[in-house]
């Protein structure tokens, strides 16, 4: 029996929709984004998100852009991991390895889920992965999804 796949998506993501740089990889991503949490049910996957992304959002200081992405996030999740004391003690691992502290919580929060794939489009947390293989989860940009 095929197991279903697992995308996490990090913060970067959800907020890449609502940068507005007109850059051509900016825009490139925010469309690649969009297709794959359009045609998530579509293509056999499942997109999840976590209280690490939750708790980033609800930092953004402009009430308007936080709403939107809230209401993005929301829309864009089949489910939620929520906060466990294992996932932030193996944050603090993940940290202890080279990751920033957000990174490591969304790898752990991603791990947590089972996820095959956590995407985002921070090009140093997909660097610092790979190259020291920090986790069974791929670490990619949506690009390469």
């Amino acid at each position: 029996m095929n197991r279903t796949l697992v995308v996490y998506i990090d913060n970067c993501c959800n907020s890449r929709l609502f940068d507005g740089d007109p850059s051509p990889k900016v825009n490139a991503q925010a469309d690649k984004i969009r297709l794959i949490i359009n045609n998530r049910k579509k293509d056999g996957y499942i997109v999840i998100g976590s209280f690490v992304g939750e708790a980033e959002i609800s930092k953004i200081p402009d009430d308007e852009k936080r709403r939107a992405a809230e209401q993005s996030y929301k829309e864009s999740i089949d489910d939620n991991i929520q906060y466990s004391p294992q996932i932030i003690v193996r944050a603090r691992k993940l940290e202890s390895m080279g990751l920033k502290p957000m990174d490591a919580r969304h790898l752990a929060a991603a791990e947590a889920a089972g996820a095959d794939f956590l995407l985002t489009t921070d090009e140093k947390f997909i660097k610092r992965c790979a190259k020291n293989n920090l986790t069974a989860v791929k670490v990619i940009d949506p690009l390469d999804f």
